[in-house]
């Protein structure tokens, strides 16, 4: 009774911990205009075969995830910028609104206890709102479909027949192009090239914040541990990378920002939008509250972002338009695991954000700012079968 016990508790607590992560990478997080993507990923499953705690050979796990979140607090650095009355962008109403909607739909299929490969199908639905982009009027764009569809293969490092208190799961794989990420709408822009004023329609690529896709090819790696501490306690942590070796797109920006890119015989290029790398931490506990009614509270820490400068070191003279920065939030979150479901809700809030330094604004001599959302909501569902 008490191994059964403990494994039903290492299911929960492996699963409340892996679920929430198909709110990683992608456009959202706790982030808004640092554009953060991905599809998904896979959740990790305690891999005992039996009694129903996880999956066997041959098994599969179909999985639901939503998340939703508004950016709309601006930081420049690690504050908030102000004018020269005071006052911050949301008082000065200015400020940029992005809503961000997405729905990953995926599979694991598990090939023998310790090994198993993930496909997750990412779809996007954003609206946004920036005044500076129609002439200082507010008013939307909004983009959605399909974002860019990841596969990888995960391994856990250990035996986990000879390793049940405690595993790492190593997962790589890939992300394809296949979210647009040229996407367009209507802007309304002053088409005077003199001292006068002509706004008018035009159509133009939407802010790369709202593109669904990135337009290149990547590598994604990732690690997942768990520990049990205690009879009710499991630690847990993550680490993902996803690796763009692309430079850029060729999408350009919506407002043809010409300090975007570099100066050639004095005058500003716009070379499109960057293909960046992302990353995402996470760290925490999971409490077994009810072994009856297999619910779990998850407390723990998250960190996620854009760097400046890529692995390759794509941030050079030949960089794109990009916003790097990051994010470090609070993530408490609650799973419930009724026989093979089990239904996860994450809600992340916002500690501290940077909008970083891009080499462009080190060559201007300027810092742009980003919109960061106050928290994020995230709720999945899977079921093994």
């Amino acid at each position: 009774m008490k191994s059964s016990r403990y494994r039903l508790s290492y299911r929960l607590a492996i699963t409340t911990a892996a679920t929430s992560l198909l709110a990683s990478t992608h456009d959202a997080l706790a982030q808004g205009c640092v554009a953060v993507r991905g599809g998904g990923l896979c959740g990790m499953n305690h891999p005992l075969g039996n009694e129903g705690v996880g999956l066997e050979s041959g098994g599969w796990q179909a999985f639901l995830g939503y998340r939703f979140f508004k950016s709309d607090r601006h930081f420049s650095g690690g504050s908030q910028p102000r004018n020269a009355a005071g006052l911050d962008r949301f008082q000065q109403g200015t400020e940029v609104i992005n809503y961000s909607n997405f729905i990953d739909v995926g599979v694991t299929y598990q090939i023998t206890p310790r090994y198993s490969a993930t496909l997750v199908l990412p779809f996007v639905q954003h609206t946004r709102s920036a005044p500076y982009e129609h002439s200082g009027v507010r008013r939307d764009t909004s983009s959605g479909g399909l974002g860019d569809v990841r596969a990888s293969f995960n391994a856990w490092v250990w035996d986990p027949a000879q390793q049940p208190k405690g595993n790492i799961q190593a997962s790589v794989g890939f992300k394809a192009p296949s979210g647009d990420y040229g996407a367009t709408d209507t802007f309304y822009q002053d088409q005077d090239p003199g001292p006068g004023t002509d706004i008018r329609p035009v159509t133009r690529p939407v802010d790369q914040s709202i593109q669904p896709g990135d337009g290149g090819w990547g590598v994604t790696l990732e690690l997942t541990g768990y520990r049990q501490l205690a009879s009710r306690l499991v630690g847990y942590a993550q680490a993902f990378y996803l690796f763009n070796p692309q430079n850029v797109n060729g999408t350009l920006n919506p407002t043809a920002r010409r300090d975007a890119g570099p100066t050639i015989n004095g005058v500003n290029i716009d070379n499109g939008m960057s293909i960046t790398d992302q990353y995402l931490l996470r760290t925490g506990f999971n409490v077994i509250l009810s072994h009856k009614h297999l619910i779990a509270l998850s407390l723990g820490g998250r960190m996620e972002g854009v760097p400046v400068e890529d692995l390759n070191g794509n941030a050079g003279m030949k960089e794109g338009f990009r916003r790097p920065g990051y994010a470090i939030s609070f993530e408490p979150g609650i799973s419930w695991m009724p026989g093979r479901w089990n239904v996860n809700l994450t809600a992340p809030i916002l500690l501290a954000a940077n909008r970083e330094r891009s080499y462009w604004d080190d060559q201007k001599g300027r810092h742009g700012d980003a919109a960061f959302a106050d928290y994020l909501i995230s709720l999945s569902v899977s079921r093994m079968f």
